[in-house]
């Protein structure tokens, strides 16, 4: 399933392709700008299928930098143990996006990981550019860290997870919770991070997929870069592009897994990420997937890759301890 470069040795899932060829059928979002762009988004993404039943769900409130943010929290069957604490951040390029559009991704790894996890809403660009997502992904993340024994999870095994935009947003929260500010976590779970600005366009992965044909484009990562920091004097804040943070501000990361899908524009940025861990002495682990594009981890009629790693999740969280 998976490969320690970014090799592209099996063809995208056909799947995957028929997805491919559905976002190619509705505009560019690029193209309709942001207000037509969210609401479309939502309606494409957030619906019934594919969605697996969990034992319970519940929107609720938690702390966000400058007000109180909507959340939904996703219930696992009940154990003999306290659950783990997933906190998941979900993509969306920092424009787009909701625990609506991102239900699947919540409800797997829920099934998958018997962990409770709790999916935020943070502010989007343009209305609240850099750094409100990370600054809310903190606050979020201190709030349901301080809850823990109200819902009834383990202390000790509290992860913060997310996907693209989500997964920058929550190596963002643990950069800002350096020095001791921030809780200590059991891991970071990063599906295809988004880590550096600077680059977009740049690199192998670019060169390989930047023209949109497998999905997310390089016109749709400067569109969203420009939306979320068009400072670009932001774009070289860690927070915003980690692979520019010192090795002593890695250094203190909890265990990671970065995960990067073949058929990805993004594949090189995670790649690139998890060595950078690697040479700041944190534990690292890194899944390359084969036959997938960005986003796989949603799909609504899964491909066995998309199964397989969140398997692979489940088991990494375990290997923990």
């Amino acid at each position: 399933m998976a490969n320690s470069d970014l090799s592209t040795v099996e063809p995208l899932h056909p799947i995957l392709v028929e997805g491919v060829k559905a976002r190619q059928a509705r505009p560019a979002f690029p193209d309709i700008g942001p207000a037509s762009a969210k609401p479309l988004f939502e309606e494409t993404q957030a619906n019934a299928s594919g969605q697996p039943e969990v034992a319970g769900t519940e929107e609720i409130t938690v702390a966000g930098a400058e007000g109180p943010l909507a959340a939904k929290l996703y219930r696992p069957e009940i154990g003999t143990e306290k659950p783990p604490l997933i906190v998941y951040l979900h993509g969306g390029g920092f424009v787009l996006g909701s625990f609506n559009t991102h239900d699947r991704n919540a409800r797997r790894l829920v099934n998958e990981t018997g962990a409770l996890v709790v999916s935020v809403n943070y502010r989007l660009a343009p209305e609240a550019p850099f750094p409100a997502g990370a600054n809310d992904a903190f606050a979020a993340l201190l709030d349901l860290v301080k809850r823990a024994p109200s819902l009834g999870v383990d202390p000790d095994r509290i992860f913060i997870a997310g996907d693209s935009a989500g997964a920058t947003l929550a190596i963002a929260a643990i950069l800002s919770g350096r020095d001791g500010r921030g809780p200590e976590l059991a891991g970071l779970i990063a599906f295809y991070p988004v880590t550096d600005m600077t680059a977009i366009g740049a690199g192998v992965s670019y060169e390989a997929f930047g023209d949109g044909s497998v999905g997310l484009s390089e016109a749709d990562m400067i569109w969203f870069r420009n939306l979320y920091a068009p400072d670009p004097a932001d774009w070289n804040d860690p927070r915003c592009s980690p692979l520019t943070a010192e090795l002593a501000d890695l250094a203190g990361f909890p265990p990671t897994l970065v995960i990067t899908a073949a058929y990805d524009v993004l594949a090189e940025d995670g790649a690139l990420f998890a060595a950078r861990l690697k040479s700041a002495g944190v534990e690292t682990s890194y899944l390359h997937v084969e036959g997938v594009n960005h986003g796989f981890i949603g799909a609504p009629n899964p491909p066995p890759a998309t199964l397989a790693t969140y398997e692979a999740v489940a088991d990494w969280m375990k290997s923990l301890g």
